[in-house]
């Protein structure tokens, strides 16, 4: 995910996505404006360290970084750096090289420290932003103090092993959050989903949307393998000798007709029940109303359900070419054990790709 800078319209989020989008996103803390944030009431500027004041370990600021904070304390700004560092020798340096406050306190996304930095300078909440690099801790612990955070980009340079963990996560948010960046100059098209739900609402409408997607699929999975006959004896035998005969090589792990059969039949009837899946999912899961784009997006959903189909072809034959039980039994487990692994590739990929909202 490309970094962008720019405001955020919070209010298009729902749920527990919300927390974790900034107010504003810029490039760097010189790249902030000062004179903004003045005419917006803002009177405190909460200040993370690494990688938004300094690299990570180092001491030394930037030249932009020092005319920026000299030019916030002559606007009148009070400038609060907050940490848990445990380098508290390092932190004095910084604090005296700067000339600015600290408080310290437990780990971010904690509200202690923000409470804290607000009680010293007895400001409100409305009064006070935050600027770190981090999502998982300055932007949510600001968002949960009830202070705007501003999400700048981080540094370059090595950090912390536990802040890796962290960039993993905030990757997979920021494709969430980035929906509600305010871009005036590129109107949102029809069709374009905006999260409206909370993402367990959402897991929860996919799952009872997959349910009837299973049960299509298994009923047209029994119905071509085993209700429908030709000659007087299941079709999926009768498909499994041509597989066999036609491509002896191809099919050779499977021990029976019916084996062979199953990847076959069974990826036919994950392909139909693709249709009921793919109407309710756009219209409901994840709302991408409106007929603007709606090819494209139903381009990016059979992309994803396509190898879907694939993936859940060779878990359900592996899993009924392995058990050994009955028949009836031995297809529904298959079924159930593929549908289960399929579901999630295709909660992700479909969240993520084929109903994502449209790049500026």
């Amino acid at each position: 995910m490309s970094w962008k800078s720019g405001d955020f319209d919070r209010q298009r989020l729902r749920g527990s996505v919300r927390r974790f989008a900034p107010a504003h996103a810029a490039e760097s803390l010189p790249a902030i404006d000062l004179q903004r944030l003045y005419d917006g009431g803002k009177r405190l500027i909460l200040l993370d360290v690494d990688n938004t004041l300094v690299q990570w370990k180092t001491e030394e600021f930037s030249p932009e970084v020092v005319a920026w904070v000299e030019r916030a304390k002559a606007m009148g700004f009070g400038l609060c750096i907050i940490s848990n560092t445990h380098r508290l020798d390092r932190l004095e340096r910084l604090k005296t090289k700067l000339g600015v406050e600290t408080v310290r306190g437990r780990f971010k996304p904690s509200t202690a420290m923000f409470r804290l930095a607000l009680i010293k300078f007895k400001r409100k909440p409305e009064e006070a932003v935050m600027v770190g690099d981090q999502m998982m801790t300055d932007v949510l612990g600001a968002n949960r103090s009830g202070i705007d955070a501003i999400w700048v980009r981080k540094m370059e340079g090595k950090e912390f092993g536990g802040t890796k963990i962290n960039r993993q996560i905030e990757r997979f948010l920021s494709s969430l959050v980035y929906r509600a960046l305010v871009l005036p100059e590129t109107p949102v098209p029809e069709g374009t989903p905006v999260i409206e739900t909370p993402l367990g609402k959402q897991i929860l409408r996919f799952v009872m949307v997959g349910g009837v997607s299973f049960m299509i699929d298994t009923l047209l999975t029994y119905l071509l393998m085993r209700w429908i006959h030709v000659g007087g004896e299941p079709m999926g035998n009768v498909v499994g000798r041509w597989l066999l005969g036609t491509f002896p090589g191809v099919f050779a792990f499977a021990t029976g007709p019916a084996k062979a059969a199953a990847p076959v039949l069974g990826g036919l009837a994950s392909f139909f029940a693709m249709f009921n899946s793919f109407f309710f999912n756009r219209l409901w899961t994840f709302e991408a109303r409106g007929k603007a784009h709606k090819a494209e997006q139903a381009a990016r959903f059979y992309a994803v359900a396509i190898l879907g189909a694939i993936l859940n072809a060779l878990v359900f034959s592996a899993v009924y070419n392995g058990l050994s039980t009955h028949l009836g039994h031995t297809l529904l487990l298959a079924k159930i054990a593929a549908a289960g692994i399929v579901a999630i590739w295709n909660f992700v990929g479909q969240r993520t790709f084929a109903f994502r909202a449209a790049k500026p």
